[in-house]
């Protein structure tokens, strides 16, 4: 089993009864660089990160015998990073997107709501007029929060 394989299988194992999710893991070639990406519904805690670190070094010093050093990173995704799992949208409610579709079309508008398949925004059509739009979940590629620091007018 590969370094990457040991460390998802933790990843997976210690987050399984939590709102907590493995979405993204970064490899160098040799996987002597790695990261992995969680994320929940409420976001996630440098506690928990720490956690799932020493948890993971504690099995690696036994299962891990190859004697090339390997460096690996526990962290949520920043707010660079796409958002690639439904299970992402929740906490980004009210917030503006920019959603890559499966049919190369780029929509921005705001996250109104999330279902199971599903995503609701509110899409501008004209500099006053914005249009609800619903779009399958399986149509996207990904999708980028709009870090924006304009206050929004109600």
């Amino acid at each position: 089993m590969s370094v990457k394989q040991i460390i998802s299988r933790i990843i997976e194992e210690e987050l399984k009864d939590s709102d907590c999710f493995l979405v993204g893991i970064n490899v160098n070639q040799a996987e002597t660089n790695l990261k992995f990406y969680i994320d929940g519904k409420e976001g996630v805690s440098v506690q928990l990160c720490s956690r799932l670190s020493r948890k993971i070094s504690r099995i690696l010093d036994e299962e891990y015998l190859d004697d090339e050093p390997i460096r690996y990173e526990i962290s949520s995704p920043g707010v660079d990073e796409p958002l690639v799992d439904i299970r992402q949208y929740s906490q980004h409610i009210g917030r503006d997107l920019m959603i890559n579709l499966k049919d190369d079309n780029t929509l921005e508008g705001e996250l109104i709501e999330v279902n199971d398949n599903n995503l609701l925004v509110s899409v501008p059509i004209s500099k006053h007029k914005k249009e609800e739009q619903t779009i399958l979940f399986e149509n996207i590629n990904n999708s980028t929060v709009i870090v924006s620091f304009k206050r929004k007018k109600k």
